[in-house]
């Protein structure tokens, strides 16, 4: 998928589309969410509610889900997705306030990057909650509103942690919250494993974290829910791009953006700088017209007439006071 799928499927409404962000951490987010719920995707029937293009619903699918079905509001992204599905996937359009499927028809429901977007949350809540099984589990996650960037114009409720949890407990007896942070991460590796870009599980890279988080600090929480005792998980970790060149990238976003700021400046400073030669001649012929009035008027003090007249004057002074 790429850019040009992007642009027919179009991005108003947030929409991820992998081939557009290349080791980005925005993808590696995306994917490390779907990469951590294929485990408990194995052997189960799935839906994906908000599959997008159906990169995630793809993972679940290859993570050994029996069957993955992926829903989606637009249309355009269903078709996209269906265009490149495995055989054990399939999508549909639908809308997640009332999804087109009967009562516990699924084992698995994956809700990600979309409670955010909706109204009515705890009417979705409820949906996702109808058509799961019994021990079935729910996936869900937002981002966290203290600390997620703010301002964010397609998103219309983003839950707190605690805030997401107790919306969850309202439908189910089990809640689970998991923190979803980005990290800084230097790897060593060899040829075989530099080189490897597939996502798998390895188990000849060794990770350790040297600096821990707060629960709440995390910018997406990452839910899970059931009617019965969630079964166990496994963290995942997904990397991006190495650092030097997201660094390079981010610091060529940056300069761009200072670029079009000193532009903007500039251009305002150019129109300023206008309207401040303008008011300055304009107070310039005031200024000449205020010279002139006032030679006319001492021309008139020292004319004949004025003074002539100036009798007159006094004594129509005196007949009103």
């Amino acid at each position: 998928m790429d850019a040009d799928l992007s642009d027919r499927i179009g991005q108003a409404d947030e929409r991820f589309v992998p081939g557009t962000a290349d080791g980005e951490l925005i993808e590696a987010e995306h994917f490390a969410r779907y990469r951590w719920a294929g485990q408990l995707a194995i052997v189960r029937a799935v839906l994906d509610a908000g599959c997008g293009v159906g990169y995630g619903s793809a993972m679940l699918a290859r993570a050994g889900a029996n069957e993955v079905v992926g829903l989606d509001l637009s249309a355009k992204a269903v078709a996209a997705a269906s265009a490149a599905a495995p055989a054990n996937a399939s999508f549909v359009a639908g809308d997640v306030h009332a999804l087109p499927f009967e009562a516990r028809r699924f084992e698995l429901v994956v809700c990600f990057e979309v409670i955010e977007h909706v109204d009515a949350q705890d009417d979705v809540i409820a949906e996702l909650a109808r058509v799961l099984a019994p021990g079935g589990v729910l996936a869900i996650s937002s981002p966290n509103r203290d600390v997620y960037p703010a301002g964010n114009p397609h998103h219309l409720h983003e839950y707190v942690p605690e805030e997401l949890r107790a919306a969850l407990a309202a439908h189910f007896e089990h809640v689970q919250l998991r923190r979803q942070h980005a990290w800084l991460a230097s790897a060593v590796l060899d040829d075989e494993q530099a080189a490897d870009a597939s996502l798998q599980v390895r188990d000849d890279v060794r990770v350790a974290k040297g600096l821990g988080r707060d629960p709440g600090s995390e910018p997406y929480t990452v839910a899970l829910a059931s009617r019965e005792p969630l079964p166990e998980t496994t963290g995942a970790v997904v990397l991006g791009a190495l650092a030097d060149a997201a660094l390079g990238a981010e610091l060529e976003r940056a300069r761009e953006q200072l670029t079009r700021e000193q532009e903007r400046a500039r251009t305002e400073l150019a129109a300023l700088q206008r309207v401040e030669a303008d008011l300055r001649q304009d107070a310039a012929t005031l200024l000449e017209e205020l010279d002139d009035k006032r030679a006319e008027l001492r021309g008139v003090y020292a004319s004949v007439s004025w003074r002539l007249t100036e009798p007159l004057r006094r004594a129509k002074r005196l007949r009103r006071s």
